[in-house]
Order: structure tokens, then C-alpha cells, then sequence
């Protein structure tokens, strides 16, 4: 065995043996049974033949015959024959250009060796780092940690989206991913809870403290102290509300005109009249929710006016002849005329001494600057409206304001005066007259101090 071995051991590989090997090293050669090598280029070929029976003893092909040995007859021609197949196959030839005496390079095996698995290593450490980081994040946002002891107030509007309120929640910095405070809403049903509204939230809620934060049961509603002066116009107190966010002015207007309050003293046939709760909303300090329901707004000054207004008071108002609509019409005039406390129950004079007079026309200003409001007409006796004392004899069609509770005992308890005019002075009080020249006397002079609301 030369030193070819080698090289044909890498080559066979599993079908390597040394019978192999000698026959690809020696050539073509007999076989010890007397045959000739399968390698062999000179193979006598008529031993490669042979006869078989075409049929069996039943005339039928057999499927496996028996070898045959030719006849001697036949031996040359079948010779003759296998000389056409002979086929002379050069095997060194064929593998002349392969190098001799050097054995095949080995498989490199795939190994990641140690600097490898050192940045695998490193790879996985990063990624779990990465993760860490980002549930630490999302943990702190719906925990609220670190966030800061800070209240802010927050709006939300009717039919509002949860993709709203988590924009809104994040601009106000009360979360940092508007989508993790998606997914949590999602998850507890959040918009089925939260109620439209203003509330108060703190910096360092966490996520279900904000959610329960914007109910109306367990939400820190937003208040705001609202002051409404005596003599203010239901306009005047729709638009003080809308300004200081407790309703929006159409909400309010649409509410005082069809809401169907619970009061003895509205009259249920006055329904669906735009100023029909004039008069009764009590003036006062009022404490509202910012963004509260309009009704519920509204009916605060209704039920402190009913607890003002007392049994004794609806008595004597009754015991002059008058409706509590008609008190409230008379003190809303005193209200709006009157430029002190001390005067009140001297325009109350005036005003009963006209209406129980043949005249019966009041000429007070103050109405006909309620019905020019809200308009671009000017201040005119001749404007037409119901409300228009100089035009229209007897009291106007309602009240003009909303009178504080001393103008109210004042339109109950009037003075005893034979007055039947007043004029305004310079100090913005008035002086009272009791016949028409020395009235007419008083506004020509330089002491008059014109008409005004």
C-alpha cells in the first residue's frame, strides 16, 4: 500500500476497505474465482452472457432463468458479439488531475468559539436590559411613581372618546403613554365609568385613581364660587356661569326656558317661555361644579329663593292683593332704581301710589333698559315692548331682575308717601316729588342727573 492510502480513505470514506483499494491501485485483473474484475477493461464478454430458457415447462415466461452455459457452437459468435460491447474505460486517466499524496481538506465544523458566545452573551444581557427598562417605565406611568404632588383640572366634554381623554390626560402630564392608559381603559371598561365633567387630579394618581377620579360619585369634581349680585338679569346670570364654567350659556337658556322644575311658586303654564325664571333666582354666594348640569345649577338659586322667600312673605302678598310673581315684579324695579338702601321704601311708595292712581303708568327706565337688552336700540319711552312702562300702564309683563331679599320687604312693606315722582340726583340717588311741576322744576335744573339704568 503506497501512500496514496491516506488520500483514498478521505475519498471513500464508509465504503473504504483494502480488497477496494487494491483493485483501484492494480487495474483490471481476474477475480480468484476465476471471473474477471468488475473493473476490468478486458473482460472476456462472452462470459458476461448467457442463455435462458424463454419458457418454463408450462410454455409460460419464467421470471427468474437459470444461467446457461453456451453452447460450444456458440462460443465464438457470442465472442464476436460481446466484442461490440467492449468498453475500455481509462481510470487513472480520468483521475490524473487529482494530487497525489494529499488527502482531502476536512469539514470545518461551524463553532462560534469563545469571543462568540462572550458577544451572544452580551446580545441577550442587552435585550433583557432593554425589556427591564421598558416594563420599569410602563410600571411607573400606571403606578404613578415619581410623578409630582400637583393638582390639575380637566375637562371632560359630553360623548367624549377614551382617545380623548388620554390625549388630554397626557398633555396635562397625568400620564406619559397615551396608549398604555388606552390599553388600561380598554381593560376596565374605563368609558363605561368615567362621567363627562371637571375635575380635580393629582400628578402622582395612578391609573385607576385617575379613572375613579373622573366619575361624578368618586371623582374630586373642580368647584368654582360663583357671586351673584342683587338685581342681576337672568342673561346677566346665564352669562356669569358660562364665563366661570358651570354651563355653557345655550345649555342654560334651553334649561330655564323647558326644564320642568318642582316649585310651588312657578306656574306650570309658563313652560317653554324663555324668561320665566326671572325673579326667582335668589341672588347669592353660590359654590358649583365646573361643568355641572345646568338643571342642577339653576335649581340651587331656585331653592335658596324658596327658603328665603317665607310663608309670611307669600301671606302679606297675598294680604295686599298681589302673586308672588307680582311681589318679585315690583321688587325687581325697586332693585334696579334704587341707588342706596334708604330709598327703597320710597320708590315702593312711588310705584303702589301710581298703580292705585288713575294714571296707573309707572315711568320707570329701569324697564325699558331690560327690554332694549341684548338689542342695538337705543334707550327710547317710545319703544315697544310689554315691558315698556311708559308705554304700557300697570306693571310690566314680569320681573326685570332678580331682587336680594331688601327690595323684596320693601315691595311688601312699602312707605306711606303721597310721592308720585322721583328723578335722579348727582350722587345717583333720587329726589321725591309729590306734584308733576316741581318734578318737571328738578329735571331742568342743573341737580338732575339724568335717566339711567
Amino acid at each position: 500500500m503506497d501512500d496514496n492510502t491516506e488520500y483514498w480513505k478521505e475519498l471513500l470514506g464508509d465504503d473504504y476497505n483494502e480488497d477496494l483499494l487494491n483493485a483501484l491501485q492494480s487495474g483490471p485483473d481476474k477475480s480468484e474465482n476465476g471471473g474477471y474484475d468488475y473493473m476490468s477493461n478486458e473482460t472476456d464478454d462472452g462470459e458476461r452472457f448467457y442463455n435462458y430458457d424463454i419458457l418454463d415447462s408450462d410454455d409460460e415466461p419464467n421470471e427468474n432463468p437459470p444461467p446457461a452455459e453456451p453452447e460450444s457452437g456458440q462460443e465464438n459468435a457470442l465472442a464476436a458479439k460481446a466484442d461490440d460491447f467492449k468498453v475500455n474505460f481509462d481510470f487513472d486517466g480520468e483521475y490524473r488531475d487529482l494530487p497525489d499524496n494529499r488527502p482531502l481538506r476536512p469539514r470545518r465544523e461551524k463553532r462560534t468559539g469563545c469571543l462568540g458566545g462572550i458577544l451572544y452573551a452580551v446580545f441577550i444581557i442587552c435585550i433583557c436590559l432593554l425589556l427591564a427598562s421598558l416594563l420599569w417605565l410602563a410600571t411607573t406611568d400606571v403606578l404613578g411613581l415619581g410623578n409630582e404632588d400637583e393638582m390639575v383640572q380637566i375637562t371632560v366634554p359630553q360623548d367624549f372618546t377614551i382617545d380623548e381623554v388620554a390625549k388630554m390626560l397626557q398633555e396635562n402630564d397625568l400620564v406619559e403613554y397615551k396608549f398604555l392608559f388606552k390599553l388600561f381603559a380598554d381593560f376596565s371598561h374605563a368609558e363605561e365609568t368615567i362621567d363627562a365633567g371637571t375635575y380635580e387630579l393629582n400628578k402622582n394618581y395612578d391609573y385607576r385613581a385617575l379613572v375613579s377620579g373622573m366619575t361624578a360619585g368618586g371623582g374630586q369634581r373642580a368647584e368654582v364660587d360663583v357671586v351673584i349680585p342683587e338685581g342681576y338679569t337672568l342673561r346677566q346670570i346665564i352669562e356669569l356661569f358660562d364665563a366661570n364654567g358651570v354651563a355653557s350659556a345655550e345649555d342654560l337658556w334651553d334649561t330655564a326656558a323647558n326644564f320642568d322644575f318642582d316649585y310651588p311658586f312657578l306656574d306650570e303654564s309658563t313652560l317653554g317661555e324663555k324668561l320665566r325664571l326671572e325673579g326667582y333666582l335668589f341672588p347669592d354666594t353660590y359654590t358649583f361644579y365646573v361643568g355641572d348640569k345646568p338643571s342642577r345649577a339653576l335649581a340651587k338659586l331656585l331653592s335658596n329663593f324658596e327658603a328665603k322667600f317665607t310663608e309670611d312673605y307669600a301671606a302679606r302678598a297675598e294680604e295686599m292683593g298681589y302673586s308672588v310673581r307680582e311681589i318679585l315684579t315690583i321688587a325687581s324695579m325697586i332693585e334696579k332704581e334704587a341707588g342706596d338702601d334708604s330709598e327703597r321704601d320710597l320708590i315702593a311708595s312711588v310705584i303702589y301710589n301710581r298703580l292705585n292712581s288713575d294714571y296707573r303708568y309707572l315711568e320707570i327706565d329701569a324697564t325699558i333698559f331690560y327690554a332694549i337688552a341684548g338689542t342695538d336700540e337705543k334707550f327710547s319711552t317710545e319703544y315697544d315692548s310689554p315691558y315698556n312702562t311708559y308705554k304700557y300702564a300697570g306693571l310690566p309683563a314680569g320681573p326685570i331682575a332678580n331682587p336680594g331679599i331688601e327690595s323684596i320687604k320693601a315691595a311688601l312693606h312699602p312707605e306711606d308717601t303721597n310721592y308720585y315722582y322721583y328723578a335722579r340726583n348727582l350722587s345717583k340717588t333720587h329726589d321725591f316729588f309729590s306734584d308733576w311741576d316741581s318734578f318737571e322744576a328738578f329735571i331742568k335744573s342743573d341737580a338732575y342727573g339724568g335717566y339711567g339704568e
